[in-house]
């Protein structure tokens, strides 16, 4: 019985590391672009009955987060689909 230790090891690493970019990476990501569209202006005062209006440097954050985002599950779709054309 012969065990490729080093082989395992590699694959582990890599799917690791695929587990923690799409597992934890992805959805930080998402949670990154809700918080730059509750984004305070400096010097603005909250008030609980005025509506705080987001910068535009946050909705070009958000904009761009989703984006990714967006474009992470549309890759995963693709895969899914098309996964045996594209990697053989």
């Amino acid at each position: 019985m012969d065990i490729d230790l080093l082989g395992m090891l590699n694959s582990l690493w890599q799917v690791v590391v695929v587990g923690l970019l799409f597992g934890a990476g992805l959805p930080a990501l998402f949670a990154l672009g809700m918080r730059s569209l509750a984004t305070v202006p400096a010097g603005h005062v909250v008030n609980g009955d005025e509506p705080v209006p987001t910068t535009t440097a946050g909705r070009i954050g958000a904009i761009v987060c989703f984006g990714l985002c967006g474009l992470v599950a549309l890759f995963g779709v693709v895969v899914i689909v098309f996964g045996k054309q594209i990697f053989g």
